[in-house]
């Protein structure tokens, strides 16, 4: 190994592509993140069908009432801008957006480890739901609109997939071809919202590039020296986020939108 390629672990130097199997394999631990968000959806999903189905509405009312997106209640309460993506119109609905998670999840998970997937799968759920609200400025009526699915965290991690799928040289033609249609369906089809495809793919797309940019192994930066970075930068991308909805939202009040009388 030459001076250029050498990679100082805590335990040995390697060189630079041993460094990126070595680094990857520790990560891989089994999908735990995807399985357990496909088990919140699950639960959340039948807490509110099965009492509508024997007619008691209240049970599905509450869960919509403090955990759905509504972009004029999300200054308030906040945490909306990321429990909906664990809310579902129907079992069509929740069935594609949890099979299309266990199928892309596994992998991306496998790829970048816990943490990071977790928080791709956050940010691109919450920056569906950040597009949402910067498009009531063109569209006044989306300030009161309900919206609700993982739709959006899954289109940002289809946005993974395609980051990674570039890094690495592979053929991205399929990848983009699934894109292309979903995000073709959104804008085709009735009570879609294709703000949150968007919004999540934009920001699944970002928040990978930046995780391959860290972790790219690189010669006297160790493997926890790079981890500390990995979660500095996560951090950032949270602080970008919540200053980004801020700005969104006093657009929203000095266009007059919004007052905060009443």
């Amino acid at each position: 190994m030459c001076s250029d390629c050498l990679v100082h672990t805590e335990v040995r130097n390697i060189c630079v592509d041993c460094a990126g199997v070595v680094r990857r394999s520790a990560r891989v631990r089994g999908p735990v993140v995807t399985y357990t968000i496909i088990g919140i959806c699950a639960v959340l999903f039948l807490l509110g069908a099965v009492p509508s189905f024997v007619g008691v509405d209240a049970v599905e009312a509450w869960i919509r009432s403090w955990l759905a997106f509504t972009p004029v209640y999300g200054l308030i309460q906040p945490w909306r801008f990321f429990s909906t993506a664990f809310l579902h119109s129907g079992i069509l609905h929740v069935a594609f957006n949890m099979l299309a998670l266990y199928w892309v999840g596994q992998a991306l998970e496998s790829a970048l480890g816990h943490w990071r997937f977790a928080n791709l799968y956050a940010l691109s759920a919450i920056g569906g739901s950040v597009f949402v609200l910067a498009w009531s400025l063109a569209d006044p009526m989306m300030l009161h609109t309900v919206t609700v699915g993982a739709s959006g965290a899954v289109f940002g991690l289809f946005g993974g997939v395609l980051v990674m799928q570039r890094t690495m040289g592979q053929d991205t033609r399929s990848i983009l071809v699934l894109l292309g249609i979903n995000l073709a369906y959104g804008f085709i089809g009735s009570n879609i919202s294709w703000q949150a495809h968007l919004g999540g793919l934009i920001t699944g797309l970002l928040v990978t590039w930046i995780y391959m940019r860290v972790d790219r192994p690189r010669p006297s930066v160790t493997a926890r020296r790079q981890s500390r970075q990995a979660v500095a930068v996560s951090a950032g991308m949270w602080v970008v986020m919540v200053v980004l909805t801020g700005l969104i939202y006093r657009l929203i009040f000095e266009s007059g939108l919004l007052s905060w009388g009443p």
